[in-house]
């Protein structure tokens, strides 16, 4: 993470509004991506030479604005979804307003867990795949055990997770399927042709 903000004397904004801007500029440019954890309040007051509290109201304005997701004992870390939702504060009227929808600070920590754990399970599904027969078993036990934790998160976590994706684009006025795409001044790679099952 890039730390640093210069304190223009022209600038008007609240010295954790400027923390938080920059923070979301990193967000909007890739510096800091999902998962990545952010500093202490401590460590961030030190590097954007803030006092801890206002290191500490920036912390919860990010979290606030859905963001960021705190794990008790682990730390700040940046939401899987943050790009997404950067694009979809930037899309807003009024970009001082957060949306209801991603203000819930328990209902993103759980999306954050269940995003991480399914993407997870997914890699591991491909390791299984690619193992050399020695390492199969093992490979088979990690994915047994991911599958049972987001198993264990349950189909209603499943539903909801999708309904605010569908709240979530109505607050950005798009689709839900047009949330989930980068920019159109972003690369993307290629769509991946998928071949039919034989019969």
């Amino acid at each position: 993470m890039v730390l640093g903000v210069t304190h223009d004397a022209d600038d008007k904004r609240a010295l954790f509004q400027r923390v938080v801007d920059d923070i979301v500029d990193q967000i909007r440019a890739g510096t800091l991506k999902p998962g990545d954890v952010l500093p202490t309040a401590r460590r961030m007051a030190d590097h954007y030479q803030v006092a801890s509290m206002t290191a500490q109201r920036a912390l919860r304005e990010l979290q606030t604005m859905g963001l960021t997701y705190g794990i008790v004992g682990k730390g700040t870390f940046v939401h899987p979804e943050a790009p997404e939702r950067v694009r979809v504060l930037d899309g807003l009227a009024a970009p001082d307003t957060v949306p209801e929808v991603i203000a819930d600070a328990r209902l993103n920590a759980q999306f954050a867990e269940y995003l991480l754990t399914r993407d997870a399970m997914a890699e591991a599904a491909l390791r299984l795949f690619t193992a050399p027969k020695s390492e199969r078993a093992q490979r088979q036990a990690e994915f047994n055990l991911l599958a049972a934790i987001v198993e264990g998160q349950g189909n209603d976590l499943h539903d909801q997770y999708e309904q605010y994706k569908a709240r979530l684009a109505k607050a950005a006025g798009k689709t839900a399927d047009m949330i989930a795409q980068p920019p159109a001044n972003e690369e993307t790679p290629p769509p991946t042709r998928r071949r039919s099952p034989k019969r």
